[in-house]
């Protein structure tokens, strides 16, 4: 996946040319028409006929007044009729009391409206009721209000509280609203005796509505009291104009994205026979339907199921992989299917093909990824993140274990494939594991040789990408598992520990043992810094790895690797230089705890007072000497390493390996292909 594209949300829908705003006659025409069918007043029925974009097909729509053919939709105490049509976003209203705003509602037995801060100015507004109380089936909402300033008020709030917490923005900007929101005909009534204003407004709260007007700059409030159709009338041409000449600036395609939103209006509702339910209840009970008892949601599991299906379907679609390929990523073929298809049958070399697929720089391919994750979620970032995740969902295909234990290889594997992964040049091969490892130890001499320190090279990454399956599968290799009762000695993610490995010849070893032993179900020795099989230090039984033994054989840059129990020349080097490692810590500790000593002025006291020179002077020296026997060690560690023989195959098999390998050959690196990485890609690897 090309970084520069990983952080892109979803691909636009393209924008088109709006209608035009029906005339008096079309919308007076559907508001006689719901009148007859519904039972609705007249201001409800002009405020979803002045709301609709196409009056003229919702009239016929609805059929015969004496049968109007509606949707009908089941709620507990009756049934819910709705039209589904398309409306103008400036003639619908947000809840100004949305539902996800009342736990942080200013009640007035706990302060007296205006005697507060602004979240408590006005009362909350009150639940809607039945505009007819006689006639509580009938579908039509009011609304007691203060006066206009106090819906302005209750607008402003609901849209801040929601914006912050639900904010649909991003997602609606670059595809408009999809789906449908519920619309019902309200009335407002106020109190200081203004004149009663009826509109349309969300029956759900409406995160997308509120989403909507925040994006075109409309102010929720006026809603109701707008009835200036000729401004309207202009505004679309307007717009229109602009399309026509080809402008598609950011204002102009959000507009022509926007303005029109997909809805269904409540327009009715019959009870049960021998019930009482009444609309208002009857549409909470909807409502509660999708927020408040909605179905379990899948998970992240399930989800980046369908989500890796889809885009295997929509990389087949066009034509980048095969039938085959497709089924065999998706797990569907058997491993007899895959072999006379000439596909690797080792879940080690199709998790590599799958990484790989997920992490090209493929224009083609990203498209594809960007077009499947998008037609199933419009707030899902294309990130690497979610690259991994998706692979992680087709590799563990090939595990057939519990699904608990399943569902935590899954999640420490997909944080097994880190920035490198992505970013640098590499490639799935056929290589056996014997052959790929000869190919990184040419690579990390040659890198140690040179004295760099940025990417070794692709043969390298394609053996920490193999043998993260082994290591994390068999439970060697584990994410961060918490604070609680955690022996981990440090919190890297496995894809930062495999990347450490794959830096060292004595991590590429232990990389290259742990694919072996894999492949003959062995479990997963641990080797020195010679390839050799470690043994336990009573010399009982050989030693295994384990998530401790790799973070402590293998620490982060800075640090060296931890005590070791034995008595041997070699163990007490290595010793000796975690305690000189640690004695460099305490130092920079020290340093720093010195410069955050503040005196009177609350500035640093080492900054106003100093050190005195017979300190600084010694302390200089010291260093100034250390830091001359370090050049001098890494110079011979470049000077030993840097051409030392691999000793992980055997002698009497290597002159066959390299014969048979062009990869194997380590007088010249490796193959001029894989040896020099993409000067590009050093620069990220490095970052």
């Amino acid at each position: 996946m090309n970084p520069e594209n990983t952080n892109g949300h979803v691909l636009p829908r393209p924008v088109e040319r709006l209608p035009e705003y029906a005339h008096a006659k079309a919308r007076q025409t559907l508001a006689e028409r719901l009148i007859d069918a519904f039972g609705l007043s007249e201001a409800s029925a002009a405020a979803i006929a002045a709301a609709v974009v196409d009056p003229s097909e919702v009239r016929k729509s609805i059929g015969e007044p004496t049968d109007p053919d509606v949707e009908k939709i089941a709620v507990p105490g009756g049934t819910l009729l709705g039209i589904r049509t398309s409306v103008w976003a400036r003639r619908t209203m947000p809840d100004p009391r949305n539902p996800r705003t009342l736990p942080s509602r200013r009640h007035p037995f706990a302060v007296d409206p205006g005697s507060g801060g602004e979240d408590s100015k006005f009362r909350p507004v009150p639940e809607p009721r039945s505009v007819d109380r006689d006639q509580p089936e009938k579908a039509e909402l009011a609304v007691d209000i203060e006066s206009r300033h106090h819906l302005i008020w209750a607008c402003q709030q609901a849209a801040a509280f929601v914006l912050a917490e639900n904010d649909w923005r991003a997602s609606i900007e670059s595809q408009g609203v999809m789906e449908a929101v519920w619309l019902v005909p309200t009335t407002y009534q106020h109190a200081d005796g203004s004149a009663p204003a009826t509109t349309l407004t969300t029956a759900e709260g409406s995160s997308r509505d509120t989403a909507v007007h925040n994006l075109l700059g409309i102010h929720s409030a006026d809603v109701p009291y707008d009835d200036n159709d000729a401004r309207f009338r202009a505004h679309i041409r307007k717009l229109n104009d602009a399309f026509d000449r080809g402008e598609r600036n950011r204002e102009t395609v959000v507009a022509l994205r926007c303005e029109r939103i997909p809805a269904l209006i409540l327009v009715g509702f019959q009870p049960h026979t021998s019930g009482s339910t009444g609309f208002p209840t009857a549409v909470k009970s909807l409502v509660a339907l999708r927020h408040v008892d909605p179905p379990k949601p899948w998970g992240e599991g399930p989800e980046n199921e369908s989500l890796a299906d889809e885009v295997l379907d929509e990389l087949h679609r066009r034509d980048l992989i095969s039938s085959t390929q497709r089924d065999y990523f998706a797990g569907s073929c058997t491993r007899s299917e895959a072999a006379a298809a000439h596909l690797p049958t080792d879940p080690v070399l199709r998790a590599a093909q799958i990484i790989q697929l997920f992490t090209t720089d493929d224009e083609r391919v990203d498209e594809a990824i960007r077009v499947a994750v998008t037609s199933q979620s419009t707030r899902k970032r294309i990130t690497p993140k979610l690259m991994n995740e998706l692979a992680t969902a087709l590799i563990l295909r090939a595990v057939a274990d519990e699904p608990a234990k399943v569902d935590q290889v899954r999640r420490y594997l997909r944080h097994a494939f880190g920035k490198s992964t992505h970013r640098a040049k590499w490639q799935a091969t056929g290589r056996t594991s014997e052959q790929l490892v000869q190919a990184a130890l040419s690579e990390v001499r040659e890198a140690i040789a040179s004295g760099t320190t940025d990417e070794p090279g692709p043969s390298s990454l394609e053996l920490a990408v193999r043998a993260s399956y082994p290591l994390v599968v068999s439970g060697r290799l584990n994410a961060d598992r918490g604070s609680s009762g955690n022996d981990q000695p440090d919190r890297r993610t496995p894809g930062e520990i495999l990347d450490t490995m794959r830096r060292s010849i004595h991590g590429i070893h232990q990389l290259g043992r742990a694919l072996l032993d894999f492949e003959t179900n062995t479990p997963l020795r641990a080797v020195d810094e010679s390839g050799e099989i470690k043994r336990l230090s009573d010399d009982s039984s050989e030693q295994t790895v384990s998530d401790v033994y790799l973070r402590n054989e293998f620490p982060p840059p800075g640090k060296a690797k931890a005590a070791r129990p034995g008595d041997t020349p070699t163990d007490r080097y290595h010793n000796a230089l975690a305690a000189l490692s640690r004695a460099f810590e305490g130092v920079d500790q020290a340093f720093t705890d010195l410069t955050k000593v503040l005196g009177d002025d609350s500035q640093p006291m080492v900054d106003a007072r100093g050190v005195e020179p017979r300190l600084t002077d010694n302390w200089r020296a010291l260093l100034g000497r250390v830091d001359e026997e370090m050049v001098v060690w890494a110079r011979t560690f470049r000077k030993a390493y840097g051409t030392k023989t691999s000793t992980l195959i055997d002698p009497a098999e290597d002159e066959a390996v390299e014969d048979s390998d062009p990869y194997a050959d380590a007088s010249d690196g490796v193959d001029e292909d894989w040896g020099n990485p993409d000067p590009g890609s050093k620069a990220d690897a490095a970052e």
